[in-house]
């Protein structure tokens, strides 16, 4: 009986020894994970940025707007954070790709109106459409994020109402 049990205690150490090392045979590091699939807030917090950042180009070209753009750009600002720690990458970016974000980002190019007046009507748009992008994304998301994404929407339609 007991050369029965060495037995059967050495085939047990050289399987588990050989199944150890099939996983990593020279030592190096472990098998690739595979990838998970990007957000779904992604493109939300992509034309996000580029809507704080046409706050920036806005107030560049009109300074004066300081007092009444300031406020409704922070806020902006504040979103970009909440949205980049929901998702959990870092706050400041860089921020991974999102298939979706190609379009609103070509309008985020287009150059400022060189009339006050056009740039605050054209920021006025520019919200609407954001908080249209935030409503859907709150109808969209699983519950856990219906009020992150719900006072962004409101938020970004009290902006709307500020610009009108």
């Amino acid at each position: 009986m007991l050369i029965h049990r060495r037995a059967f205690l050495a085939a047990a150490v050289a399987v588990s020894a050989g199944s150890v090392a099939a996983c990593d045979p020279l030592g190096t590091k472990p098998a690739a994970q595979p990838s998970q699939a990007p957000d779904v807030l992604l493109p939300l917090l992509h034309r996000t940025v580029a809507l704080r950042d046409r706050y920036a180009e806005v107030l560049t070209a009109f300074p004066a707007l300081q007092d009444r753009l300031g406020p409704l750009q922070e806020d902006h600002a504040q979103h970009v954070v909440a949205l980049a720690r929901e998702i959990g990458v870092p706050e400041k970016g860089p921020f991974p790709a999102a298939s979706e974000s190609a379009g609103p980002s070509a309008a985020a190019s287009a150059p400022v109106p060189t009339e006050q007046s056009a740039a605050l009507s054209d920021l006025a748009a520019r919200e609407k459409s954001a908080r249209q992008d935030a409503e859907a994304a709150c109808l969209a998301a699983p519950s856990y994020r219906a009020a992150l994404l719900g006072s962004i929407a409101a938020c970004r339609a009290g902006h709307q109402e500020v610009l009108s």
